[in-house]
């Protein structure tokens, strides 16, 4: 039932011809401002195979664009948004993941200085009323 749907989709796709040319090209045009938003959170360097393989994809879209075939630019740059959204996302994760660790780290430190803090408090109790006992 699904390769029907699908048959079905794919043939309304093909036979408005204009309009597959121009979502492919709108869809390039979005995987194109995915890639870029990709590259400002640093996913070329922190997410670097979905990253390379949206610019790869884009890359072979805009050539099946210009060798007439609309279909298969369409569904490169498709794969290639994807890509992007996936290279955007790992990056944003892994720098929240490290943000987390650092506070965590900070944390243990706090607290091994409230624990430090706390015993000089009982110990100078422990002078002063030794003190107040001679």
């Amino acid at each position: 039932m699904r390769w029907i749907i699908c048959f079905i989709a794919m043939t309304m796709l093909l036979g408005c011809g204009g309009e597959l040319r121009q979502l492919a090209v709108e869809t390039m045009q979005n995987a194109n401002v995915a890639i870029t938003s990709a590259e400002a959170v640093g996913a070329q360097e922190s997410a670097g195979t979905p990253f390379r393989a949206a610019q790869e994809m884009l890359v072979t879209a805009e050539n099946a664009r210009d060798a007439g075939d609309a279909e298969r630019a369409y569904r490169l740059a498709l794969r290639s948004y994807l890509h992007a959204r996936i290279a955007t996302e790992t990056a944003v994760a892994l720098r929240e993941e490290a943000g987390v660790q650092e506070a965590q780290a900070q944390l243990t430190l706090s607290e091994e200085n409230v624990t430090e803090v706390l015993q000089r408090l009982k110990t100078a109790k422990e002078e002063f009323d030794a003190l107040r006992g001679d």
